[in-house]
């Protein structure tokens, strides 16, 4: 057995030798929570810094600080929770914990719908214009979501009427997501036009429909929750809510506008509060989303 830990400064990383395992942490990929959680599986591992583990039961009950993303467990990268049991820190595999989710909808996909996934299907339309993303390193720092604002279109006839416009008006997104399908029309690879100077250099960019059934409308969201966590997964960024500084990942067109600039509009803000209200009797906003995200990203 080895048990040992070793600071490395100058990377920034922390490497833990377990009795059963190794976990690789790195300071640079890490995001502070406040979420709770049940471990899922019928007994999971939670190891410590100081190379020793603890079993836990399926339906133990912890408080989560901070998730480790890009970590690494017994060679696999992972998402990694950690969190406080018994004044002791300790890290266990996001994919063994069952997310509490506090909103009414995120709490039907999660116990009715059981996190649906759908899957990601390709219509590229090479008539969209490819531009590098203005990062430093060629990659987006993020994910913007917008409603189509019409309450009877399809995703093919927005689809269509973008790529007919799209000469004129200049405009597309990378995907579009409704109750049955995740499309993508365009590579994520390069930036979108949809939501002004300040932000389409940057970020990932989707569309929603508008749904007119509750089912719909819960389904809808865990499609585009998943669309949200895989693109952040692949491109090894975490999963925070957009800030006034410019901060976080995970964006409104709305907050765009009112923290970016270089556009007015403030989808799907509107979206999402009448159609919760008329289906669940509840709110929804761009923290809920987050929430149903992370739930997401921790299993991929």
């Amino acid at each position: 057995m080895i048990t040992g830990f070793i600071v490395i400064f100058g990377v920034g990383i922390w490497f833990f030798w377990g009795r059963t395992g190794t976990i690789a942490l790195s300071s640079e990929e890490v995001y502070t929570v406040s979420e709770t959680a049940l471990v899922s599986e019928s007994s999971a591992l939670a190891y410590t810094s100081d190379g020793s583990s603890i079993s836990l039961s399926q339906n133990t009950e912890i408080e989560i600080s901070a998730y480790y993303y890009g970590a690494s467990l017994k060679g696999e990268e992972t998402t990694l929770a950690a969190f406080d049991m018994d004044g002791q820190t300790y890290y266990i595999d996001a994919a063994q914990l069952s997310l509490e989710q506090e909103n009414t909808i995120n709490a039907y996909i999660a116990d009715n719908l059981d996190y649906p996934v759908t899957e990601i299907t390709d219509e590229l339309e090479d008539s969209f214009e490819q531009s590098a993303y203005k990062t430093d390193d060629g990659n987006p720092i993020g994910v913007i979501i917008h409603d189509t604002g019409t309450d009877n279109s399809t995703i093919d006839s927005e689809v269509n009427y973008m790529v007919k416009h799209y000469d004129t008006d200049g405009v597309f997104v990378h995907a579009f997501i409704d109750s049955d399908t995740i499309l993508r029309i365009a590579d994520e690879d390069y930036e979108a036009q949809g939501a002004g100077s300040k932000a389409n250099p940057y970020y990932i960019q989707f569309e929603m429909t508008h749904e007119n059934s509750a089912s719909g409308f819960a389904e809808q969201l865990a499609n585009a929750a998943y669309y949200t966590a895989y693109m952040l997964k692949k491109y090894n960024l975490p999963v925070t809510l957009g800030q006034e500084d410019g901060t976080g990942t995970v964006w409104t067109h709305e907050m765009v506008s009112n923290y970016l600039g270089g556009t007015d509009h403030v989808d799907p803000t509107d979206y999402w509060t009448e159609a919760a209200q008329r289906y669940f009797g509840t709110s929804y906003d761009a923290e809920d989303f987050v929430e149903l995200v992370q739930a997401y990203y921790n299993q991929l």
